[in-house]
């Protein structure tokens, strides 16, 4: 009966003037009979208002009491896993940075097990939430992905540019350069972050609508599906050609993403190409153990095909190994954990609007070959003047620690630095 209102009321429930009529109604229908431990009586967005607010309670990680004025006391056993809360928590609570962020996510499924933030010295874990962080680099990922599956390239193809490569002025995106280019693999220019490369891609390759196509694919544009407040990542449409190549090579600050949806878009390339609904909350009770709502693994259709994924996965790989991130991932043949695991990341580094603040991304994740088992990771730090920490290092901590057996891991975060 509560379903058939729910589906009823469809055309308005994104109304808040309608949300509080439609718990009562449900409340009506459990005390009317409805049957004890029917799930899914809430949903997704009636948690968001629920819960705003009480994020800082769900990452500890330990079941949260709550009261609602219509449906009673209940309780949320969160999905976060304490132990990698605990250590990201304690990683960044020492910093001086502006502010800093670090998501972990189960790609297979989308349970979000690490929610971690820092801001103004202070842990708030809403900053992992936040979608005003220039994207960065980070678009690189869509622009390589479109021209792997609709430029019918692979990582090993050449492309030309001219001056230097991480600039990008008007002159190195003319169709007919002035001066005779230089010729570099896509794998090497997205391990290295080239922008002259990927901003040529974007405009005379991909073109604006493909672009904008594959960046709503993988999460720019459009609502997020979660429990807690998510704004959705901003991208902006180019009116020139310049802005075009901006866009594509991730050199603008009007394409802005949160550290969640970083983790998202990394998971579906080795995810078979399917993006995956995020969730935090594993299930919500009543005091008579009746469920009201069970978070569960929602993935997308096929959105990018599983030849691309393997060839953005080499990509991912060499950005570790030979580009912008081999120096915090360094002798990984002495690691003992993550010489085991497959690894892949992409980097971003840009200034802020008025130049006052520094964005350092990575995303990437690890892989076991044996189990199968692979975790996303997305870590943001917005520095002043002094750089106090390295995201990518940072990360590579955490996929240490996600992957340790945990009767060996350390129990302090501080031990590992």
């Amino acid at each position: 009966m509560a379903t058939f209102i729910a589906n009823a009321l469809s055309p308005i429930r994104r109304c808040r003037l309608f949300s509080a009529a439609l718990l009562l109604l449900m409340a009506l229908c459990l005390a009317a009979g409805a049957p004890a431990g029917a799930e899914d009586i809430l949903q997704k967005r009636h948690l968001a208002s629920m819960l705003d607010g009480l994020a800082p309670r769900m990452v500890a990680g330990r079941p949260v009491q709550l009261s609602h004025p219509t449906l009673g006391r209940m309780l949320l056993e969160p999905t976060v896993d304490s132990y990698l809360q605990n250590l990201a928590e304690a990683w960044l609570k020492p910093l001086k940075s502006r502010r800093a962020a670090i998501v972990v996510v189960e790609p297979h499924s989308g349970r979000v097990l690490a929610l971690a933030g820092l801001k103004k010295r202070r842990l708030d874990p809403k900053v992992a939430l936040d979608a005003n962080s220039p994207a960065a680099s980070l678009f690189k990922v869509v622009t390589a992905a479109a021209a792997l599956q609709e430029g019918e390239l692979e990582p090993a193809s050449h492309l030309g540019f001219v001056g230097r490569p991480h600039t990008l002025y008007r002159f190195q995106l003319r169709k007919k350069p002035k001066y005779r280019p230089r010729l570099v693999t896509l794998e090497r220019s997205f391990a290295a972050s080239n922008n002259p490369v990927f901003a040529r891609l974007g405009i005379f390759s991909l073109g604006r609508d493909t672009l904008e196509d594959y960046a709503q694919l993988l999460g720019w544009g459009r609502s997020l599906s979660f429990e807690l407040p998510l704004n959705s990542s901003r991208l902006v449409e180019p009116e020139t050609k310049f802005a075009l190549g901006e866009m594509a090579s991730g050199f603008n600050r009007k394409t802005t993403m949160s550290p969640l949806h970083a983790a998202l878009m990394v998971s579906v390339f080795i995810n078979g190409g399917r993006f995956p609904q995020p969730f935090m909350v594993d299930r919500l009770t009543t005091a008579r153990g009746e469920v009201y709502y069970r978070g569960r693994p929602s993935l997308s259709p096929e959105l990018i095909t599983s030849d691309t994924c393997q060839d953005m996965q080499e990509l991912f790989a060499a950005t570790i190994k030979v580009g912008t991130a081999r120096r915090a991932f360094r002798r990984l043949w002495r690691d003992r954990v993550l010489k085991h695991i497959e690894l892949g990341g992409k980097t971003g580094t840009i200034r802020g609007p008025d130049r006052s603040e520094l964005y350092e991304w990575f995303a990437g994740y690890g892989r076991e070959p044996i189990s199968g088992r692979s975790l996303a990771v997305a870590v943001l730090v917005v520095h002043g003047k002094i750089r106090y920490a390295n995201p990518k290092r940072l990360a590579r901590l955490m996929l240490r620690e996600a992957f340790r057996p945990r009767l060996t891991a350390h129990k302090k975060g501080r031990a590992l630095f």
